[in-house]
Protein backbone atom coordinates (compact mmCIF):
# COMPACT_ATOMS: atom_id res chain seq x y z
CA UNK A 1 0.00 0.00 0.00
CA UNK A 2 1.10 3.43 -0.96
CA UNK A 3 1.60 5.29 2.32
CA UNK A 4 3.42 8.68 2.23
CA UNK A 5 5.47 9.70 5.37
CA UNK A 6 3.29 11.89 6.59
CA UNK A 7 0.39 9.64 6.28
CA UNK A 8 1.99 6.68 8.07
CA UNK A 9 0.36 5.51 11.34
CA UNK A 10 3.20 2.45 12.91
CA UNK A 11 1.32 2.27 16.40
CA UNK A 12 -0.19 -1.05 17.20
CA UNK A 13 -2.37 0.07 19.30
CA UNK A 14 -4.08 2.33 17.10
CA UNK A 15 -4.21 -0.05 14.36
CA UNK A 16 -5.60 -2.42 16.36
CA UNK A 17 -8.27 -0.41 17.73
CA UNK A 18 -8.84 0.93 14.08
CA UNK A 19 -9.77 -2.40 12.59
CA UNK A 20 -12.02 -3.50 15.93
CA UNK A 21 -14.09 -0.02 15.21
CA UNK A 22 -14.03 -0.65 11.61
CA UNK A 23 -15.13 -4.29 11.49
CA UNK A 24 -16.03 -4.97 7.92
CA UNK A 25 -13.51 -5.57 6.00
CA UNK A 26 -12.51 -6.37 2.34
CA UNK A 27 -10.66 -9.31 1.56
CA UNK A 28 -8.21 -9.02 -1.27
CA UNK A 29 -6.45 -12.16 -2.53
CA UNK A 30 -4.70 -13.15 -6.07
CA UNK A 31 -6.89 -15.99 -8.01
CA UNK A 32 -5.72 -17.77 -10.90
CA UNK A 33 -6.79 -15.16 -13.66
CA UNK A 34 -7.66 -12.10 -11.36
CA UNK A 35 -7.84 -10.57 -8.04
CA UNK A 36 -10.30 -12.53 -5.24
CA UNK A 37 -12.20 -9.93 -3.17
CA UNK A 38 -14.75 -10.21 -0.52
CA UNK A 39 -16.75 -8.72 2.06
CA UNK A 40 -16.71 -10.09 5.41
CA UNK A 41 -17.20 -8.73 9.41
CA UNK A 42 -14.23 -9.69 11.10
CA UNK A 43 -13.56 -10.56 14.54
CA UNK A 44 -10.08 -8.68 15.79
CA UNK A 45 -8.40 -10.01 18.49
CA UNK A 46 -4.31 -9.84 20.39
CA UNK A 47 -3.56 -13.72 21.19
CA UNK A 48 -0.31 -13.12 23.17
CA UNK A 49 2.29 -11.02 20.49
CA UNK A 50 -0.20 -12.05 18.01
CA UNK A 51 -3.05 -10.48 16.02
CA UNK A 52 -5.63 -12.39 14.59
CA UNK A 53 -8.09 -12.02 12.39
CA UNK A 54 -11.48 -14.29 12.02
CA UNK A 55 -14.17 -14.43 9.09
CA UNK A 56 -16.09 -17.09 7.08
CA UNK A 57 -16.89 -16.92 3.90
CA UNK A 58 -19.94 -18.81 1.67
CA UNK A 59 -18.65 -22.33 0.57
CA UNK A 60 -20.28 -21.32 -2.81
CA UNK A 61 -17.26 -18.54 -3.12
CA UNK A 62 -14.55 -19.57 -4.89
CA UNK A 63 -12.22 -17.33 -2.94
CA UNK A 64 -12.10 -20.55 -0.58
CA UNK A 65 -9.98 -22.43 -3.15
CA UNK A 66 -7.36 -19.36 -3.15
CA UNK A 67 -7.72 -19.02 0.40
CA UNK A 68 -7.23 -22.76 0.89
CA UNK A 69 -3.96 -22.66 -1.50
CA UNK A 70 -2.15 -21.00 0.98
CA UNK A 71 -2.66 -17.12 -0.80
CA UNK A 72 -1.95 -14.43 1.01
CA UNK A 73 -4.58 -11.96 1.60
CA UNK A 74 -5.08 -9.07 2.38
CA UNK A 75 -7.87 -7.40 5.08
CA UNK A 76 -8.46 -3.93 4.23
CA UNK A 77 -10.47 -1.69 7.46
CA UNK A 78 -12.36 1.55 5.98
CA UNK A 79 -12.48 4.56 7.93
CA UNK A 80 -14.71 7.55 8.03
CA UNK A 81 -13.67 9.58 4.44
CA UNK A 82 -14.57 12.74 3.00
CA UNK A 83 -13.92 15.61 0.17
CA UNK A 84 -11.65 18.35 0.73
CA UNK A 85 -12.51 21.59 -0.55
CA UNK A 86 -8.99 23.75 -1.47
CA UNK A 87 -11.14 26.45 0.06
CA UNK A 88 -10.91 24.91 3.49
CA UNK A 89 -7.11 26.16 3.13
CA UNK A 90 -6.45 29.52 5.01
CA UNK A 91 -2.83 29.32 4.81
CA UNK A 92 -2.51 27.72 1.45
CA UNK A 93 -3.70 29.96 -1.48
CA UNK A 94 -3.98 27.83 -4.86
CA UNK A 95 -4.67 24.44 -3.46
CA UNK A 96 -6.17 21.51 -5.01
CA UNK A 97 -9.54 19.29 -3.89
CA UNK A 98 -8.57 16.03 -2.72
CA UNK A 99 -10.15 13.30 -0.44
CA UNK A 100 -9.19 12.49 3.14
CA UNK A 101 -9.55 8.86 4.54
CA UNK A 102 -8.51 6.38 6.94
CA UNK A 103 -7.48 2.79 5.95
CA UNK A 104 -5.75 -0.39 7.97
CA UNK A 105 -4.23 -3.55 5.92
CA UNK A 106 -3.81 -6.45 7.67
CA UNK A 107 -2.19 -9.28 5.29
CA UNK A 108 -1.69 -12.61 6.24
CA UNK A 109 -2.52 -16.60 5.48
CA UNK A 110 -5.68 -17.42 6.38
CA UNK A 111 -6.11 -21.14 7.76
CA UNK A 112 -9.35 -22.66 7.54
CA UNK A 113 -11.06 -24.60 10.64
CA UNK A 114 -11.67 -27.91 9.56
CA UNK A 115 -14.35 -29.22 12.16
CA UNK A 116 -18.12 -27.74 12.73
CA UNK A 117 -17.22 -27.46 16.44
CA UNK A 118 -14.52 -24.82 15.62
CA UNK A 119 -16.53 -23.22 13.18
CA UNK A 120 -19.58 -23.15 15.49
CA UNK A 121 -17.44 -21.71 18.39
CA UNK A 122 -16.07 -18.87 16.03
CA UNK A 123 -19.86 -17.83 14.66
CA UNK A 124 -21.24 -17.65 18.31
CA UNK A 125 -17.87 -15.78 19.23
CA UNK A 126 -18.66 -13.29 16.56
CA UNK A 127 -22.31 -13.14 16.97
CA UNK A 128 -21.42 -12.34 20.67
CA UNK A 129 -19.78 -9.48 19.58
CA UNK A 130 -22.80 -8.11 18.32
CA UNK A 131 -24.88 -8.74 21.08
CA UNK A 132 -26.44 -12.17 19.96
CA UNK A 133 -26.88 -15.11 22.04
CA UNK A 134 -24.91 -18.08 21.66
CA UNK A 135 -26.21 -20.63 19.21
CA UNK A 136 -26.11 -24.74 19.87
CA UNK A 137 -24.76 -27.49 17.40
CA UNK A 138 -28.44 -28.12 17.05
CA UNK A 139 -29.79 -24.70 16.54
CA UNK A 140 -27.59 -23.94 12.93
CA UNK A 141 -26.19 -27.31 11.47
CA UNK A 142 -27.27 -25.92 8.30
CA UNK A 143 -25.56 -23.05 8.11
CA UNK A 144 -22.19 -24.86 9.80
CA UNK A 145 -22.57 -26.76 7.06
CA UNK A 146 -22.63 -23.68 3.75
CA UNK A 147 -19.40 -21.66 5.49
CA UNK A 148 -15.67 -22.05 6.29
CA UNK A 149 -14.72 -20.33 9.00
CA UNK A 150 -10.84 -18.68 8.99
CA UNK A 151 -8.44 -17.38 11.33
CA UNK A 152 -5.12 -15.20 9.86
CA UNK A 153 -2.53 -14.41 11.90
CA UNK A 154 -1.51 -11.15 10.63
CA UNK A 155 2.48 -10.48 9.27
CA UNK A 156 1.85 -7.37 8.00
CA UNK A 157 0.17 -4.32 9.24
CA UNK A 158 0.31 -1.09 7.75
CA UNK A 159 -1.93 1.97 8.63
CA UNK A 160 -2.76 4.88 6.46
CA UNK A 161 -4.30 7.95 8.18
CA UNK A 162 -4.75 11.02 4.88
CA UNK A 163 -5.59 13.34 7.14
CA UNK A 164 -3.99 16.71 5.96
CA UNK A 165 -0.93 16.02 8.61
CA UNK A 166 1.55 17.64 5.77
CA UNK A 167 -1.03 20.65 5.90
CA UNK A 168 -0.16 23.73 7.67
CA UNK A 169 -1.93 23.65 11.49
CA UNK A 170 -4.00 27.03 10.26
CA UNK A 171 -5.54 24.35 7.14
CA UNK A 172 -5.68 21.35 9.33
CA UNK A 173 -7.87 23.09 11.89
CA UNK A 174 -9.67 24.42 9.30
CA UNK A 175 -10.29 21.43 7.76
CA UNK A 176 -11.75 19.83 11.06
CA UNK A 177 -14.25 22.60 11.22
CA UNK A 178 -16.03 22.03 8.22
CA UNK A 179 -16.39 18.58 8.30
CA UNK A 180 -17.35 18.68 11.43
CA UNK A 181 -20.44 21.31 10.18
CA UNK A 182 -21.35 18.90 7.59
CA UNK A 183 -24.26 17.42 7.76
CA UNK A 184 -22.79 13.75 6.62
CA UNK A 185 -21.37 11.47 9.68
CA UNK A 186 -18.56 10.05 7.82
CA UNK A 187 -17.29 13.88 7.65
CA UNK A 188 -18.06 14.34 11.48
CA UNK A 189 -16.20 10.92 12.08
CA UNK A 190 -13.61 12.25 10.17
CA UNK A 191 -13.56 14.92 12.18
CA UNK A 192 -13.21 13.31 15.15
CA UNK A 193 -10.07 11.57 13.67
CA UNK A 194 -8.18 14.48 12.56
CA UNK A 195 -8.96 16.09 16.30
CA UNK A 196 -6.70 13.23 17.00
CA UNK A 197 -3.87 13.83 15.53
CA UNK A 198 -3.71 17.79 15.80
CA UNK A 199 -3.41 17.48 19.38
CA UNK A 200 -0.34 14.66 18.49
CA UNK A 201 1.12 17.53 16.87
CA UNK A 202 0.67 20.45 19.36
Amino acid sequence: MYIPVANRVNERPRLIQFMQQYDFATLVCNGDATPWVSFAPVMVRVVGDDVCLDFHLANTNGHNHALQSGAVVSALFHGPHAFISPSWYPASPGAVPTWNYAVVNASGVAIAHTTPSATLQMVNQLSELYGTPAYGPDDVPHMLKGITAYTMRVTSLEGKFKLGQNRPMADRINMRQQLAASTRPASRDLAELMAEFEQKSA
